[in-house]
């Protein structure tokens, strides 16, 4: 169907898309077409020689004919649907300190947070407006961004304070907890724990496999639309296209504190900065309190099961258990004289 297109084409957007056919074709309707079209254009994802300005335009209209990849946008109930990795356990050498750092085994989101899973943050009465997710952060004003924000693309200019209160938020409301990665577990994810691992998808620079300054857009793409660029666990978008906060510090990778104000470390390189800085073992760092229009955060968690709910029956018969034990000291009257013999 797209074997034609040279990347070149203006963008597509559901309205163009409808001009292709009536919706009374025989067996065919409107639904039926879309959705042809939208699954040949993810097959066309996993072709190497699609060109970045493509990709773009198929997130753009997958962003306004709707993206059905799970791990993107809203679950049922209008909470975030997040698409977990499993990470191993391991060591990982960081920067330039002469010693390895310890990831544990955890669960990492296979994308980054999205504008439609962070923006229900933004507009909820009880979310970023309500100082209870702020004690210990500064928090800063919104604006208006200069980020592109459609929903299946990173949320971007979110400063590390925005994103630990967005955790804060949300795990009052999901089943499990949820928070940033530490350096050592993104690095982890992005490169196995081996050091050849250059990339997330191995040892040589492709600039099919990333939206860097090389491919020219010089601005963001929707998530996911390098799946060719998947490290081993899974992950994707570890290498371009948006900077990632971490928990840790910058100077020193085993502050994963929430009280400190120094530099946060960040990683993963971004469509403004050069190959380079994609590589799995690269690291900058800045002031937790700034927002860039490249940079973004993904989510961590040490388990995806469900916390265990409370036995209410049995906390009540506890209660109760408790109110018919008699007191173990009653009160004794005390014979004239005694306190005075003591």
């Amino acid at each position: 169907m797209t074997d034609n297109l040279t990347g070149h084409e203006p963008r597509l957007s559901s309205e163009v898309l409808g001009t292709l056919g009536s919706g009374h074709e025989p067996m065919l309707g409107g639904e039926s077409l879309q959705k042809m079209y939208r699954d040949e254009l993810l097959k066309r994802l996993f072709k190497q020689q699609t060109t970045h300005l493509r990709r773009e335009a198929i997130g753009y209209w997958l962003a306004h004919a709707g993206d059905p990849r799970p791990g993107i946008g809203l679950r049922e109930d209008g909470l975030p649907d997040f698409a977990w990795c499993s990470v191993p356990s391991g060591e990982v050498a960081i920067g330039d300190f002469k010693r390895t750092f310890r990831a544990e085994k955890c669960f990492m989101a296979t994308y980054p947070v999205t504008w439609a899973q962070y923006r229900i943050f933004l507009g909820a009465p009880d979310g970023f407006i309500d100082p209870q997710w702020w004690t210990g952060l500064r928090q800063r004003p919104e604006y208006e961004r200069t980020a592109v924000l459609h929903d299946n693309y990173p949320a971007q200019e979110v400063s590390w304070y925005d994103a630990i209160a967005y955790t804060r938020w949300l795990n009052s409301r999901l089943e499990y907890d949820v928070r940033l990665p530490t350096e050592a577990e993104w690095q982890m994810a992005a490169s196995d724990g081996d050091p050849i691992n250059v990339y997330p998808w191995g040892p040589e620079w492709n600039p099919n496999l990333a939206n860097t300054r090389e491919s020219g857009l010089r601005r963001a793409t929707a998530v996911g639309m390098y799946p060719g660029a998947e490290s081993k666990c899974g992950a994707l978008d570890m290498s371009g296209t948006a900077l990632e906060w971490c928990m840790s510090g910058y100077i020193d990778p085993q502050d994963n504190s929430l009280d400190g104000v120094g530099a946060r470390t960040m990683r993963g390189g971004s469509w403004f900065l050069t190959s380079g800085a994609a590589r799995t073992f690269a690291r900058t760092g800045d002031n937790p309190y700034f927002r860039f229009n490249s940079v973004g955060f993904r989510l961590a968690a040490d388990s995806i099961k469900p916390r265990p709910v409370p036995d209410v029956k049995q906390h009540l018969m506890a209660e109760v258990s408790l109110e018919s034990i008699p007191d173990e000291s009653p009160d004794v009257p005390v014979e004239p004289g005694a306190e005075s013999q003591a």
